[in-house]
């Protein structure tokens, strides 16, 4: 791993001797499972490329400005951990695809999102793969291009699956657990009540845990993967606000490590809120909290608007009306500040459904914020 990234990281400095420039890039929430598969995926076609001895430059793309890589506490802990050069680590607004694109010299794999986002909508003709564990967005099929989107719990399940199949040189012990580390996260441990996990999820890491001849207790990782996510000590609520989001038709949905209930509490969090959404041009945000302290799943969601307005009514009357899945929503609080600010405060009844399922009901409710 650490050769491929000094090569990847040399290539910036001379990309115009390559025909083609070949970017895998993860979502732009960087998580550890976009993280972890950007760089596995990555490497592996890396290796193809030198055994075929093609002149192409391979490289790993972290979708976030490198100044908000401090941000994602669990993504730096893993990495730390597998003793991944961070120096050598390459992120968005380090290589411009855009220029790249232009030269027709580019070719995009998508792992761990299919979808792109308005100011990236140029790039699609340039996306040759895709690999997903989301459903999948009618507006974005993909036609002609070499697609595998697969309900899982995991995308790194995805591509240790590919790698398993093909008998990668690639998956040594560092690489297995590299893997392992997401899959536990986003399946919460396999746990019944989060219902995340699949059966691929199983099969997985338990070929990997053989691969990687792994005997560490899944349960104890877990826990230090946890405890490093939900680590905010140096944030503050602003840096919460972006740590981990999505935007749906210029609305945000910002996904928290603790609950909104607790965030709230927060010194400077309603003028942090403020702040957000005025940046975002909108005038509402929706933010979901989650606790998996106790080994048990919590979860609430709030829409904060500054104003009383239609959209905010829209989204609120969408979210506990909808049936596919039902959310249930319980125990409505308004809550205020001076009069000045306004959250709309659930608890979220039906722990199972995470942002996955609440984006399409919000990217359903219109097509663009302003619209409202």
């Amino acid at each position: 791993m650490d050769s491929f990234l000094e090569a990847s990281k040399a290539c910036l400095d001379n990309l115009v001797r390559y025909k083609i420039v070949r970017v895998v890039l993860g979502n732009p929430t960087c998580d550890l499972d976009s993280a972890v598969c950007a760089l596995v995926y990555a490497f592996h076609r890396y290796n193809d490329v030198k055994d075929k001895g093609e002149d192409i430059a391979v490289i790993p793309l972290l979708n976030i400005p490198e100044k908000e890589f401090r941000l994602k506490t669990e993504v730096l802990y893993h990495f730390e951990k597998h003793s991944i050069p961070l120096e050598l680590l390459t992120f968005r607004d380090q290589l411009s695809l855009e220029v790249l694109s232009s030269e027709k010299k580019l070719e995009i794999i998508l792992v761990d999102h299919h979808t792109l986002s308005e100011e990236s909508r140029g790039l699609a003709n340039s996306v040759v793969e895709i690999i997903d564990h989301r459903p999948q967005d009618p507006a974005w099929l993909w036609p002609q291009k070499e697609i595998k989107i697969k309900i899982v719990g995991s995308c790194s399940t995805l591509i240790a699956k590919i790698l398993i199949d093909k008998k990668s040189k690639i998956l040594d012990p560092r690489i297995c657990s590299f893997l392992r580390g997401p899959i536990l996260v986003d399946t919460v441990n396999f746990s019944v009540e989060a219902n995340r996990a699949t059966p691929d999820d199983v099969e997985v890491i338990k070929k990997l845990e053989e691969i990687g001849f792994i005997t560490s207790d899944r349960e104890m990782e877990y826990k230090e993967l946890l405890f490093a996510k939900t680590d905010i000590s140096r944030l503050t609520p602003g840096e919460l606000l972006i740590r981990d989001l999505k935007v749906a038709n210029g609305i945000p949905i910002s996904g928290l490590p603790i609950l909104v209930e607790s965030f709230v509490k927060l010194d400077g969090a309603f003028e942090a809120l403020t702040e957000f959404t005025t940046e975002y041009s909108c005038s509402v945000t929706v933010v979901m909290g989650l606790d998996l302290r106790n080994d048990t799943v919590t979860r609430d969601i709030a829409i904060f608007s500054p104003t009383n307005n239609k959209l905010r009514s829209t989204i609120i009357e969408s979210l506990k009306s909808n049936t596919e899945p039902s959310l249930n929503l319980m125990e409505e609080q308004m809550i205020s500040t001076r009069n000045k600010y306004d959250l709309v405060l659930f608890k979220q009844g039906n722990v199972k459904a995470s942002r996955k399922q609440i984006l399409p009901i919000i990217r359903s409710i219109s097509i663009n914020c302003n619209s409202f």
